[in-house]
């Protein structure tokens, strides 16, 4: 099963942090039809060929997906929109 594991750094506050990683489960239900709920600062999300899991750190938001066979040629693409939502969100 592929995983997509990103780490970004930030110097933002956890409120503030939580709230983009919200925008972003929002984005990834609508566009992936994910359902996701909160754990603490940890969002889980599951979508049929996919699960996983963004932990938000004092310093740091921890992403792990891991992709069913269907989203493996997909892998890239998600990646990129999420490193890219992140990079200009959390920068």
């Amino acid at each position: 099963m592929p995983t997509i594991h990103i780490k970004k750094q930030h110097n933002i506050d956890t409120d503030t942090v939580k709230k983009e990683v919200q925008n972003l489960a929002d984005k990834l239900s609508k566009e992936l039809s994910a359902e996701y709920q909160w754990k603490g600062n940890q969002l889980e999300f599951k979508r049929t060929g996919a699960n996983g899991h963004i932990d938000i750190h004092d310093n740091e938001v921890d992403v792990e997906i891991k992709l069913g066979l269907a989203l493996t040629p997909l892998k890239r693409t998600i990646e990129t929109k999420i490193n890219d939502y992140l990079d200009e969100r959390l920068s």
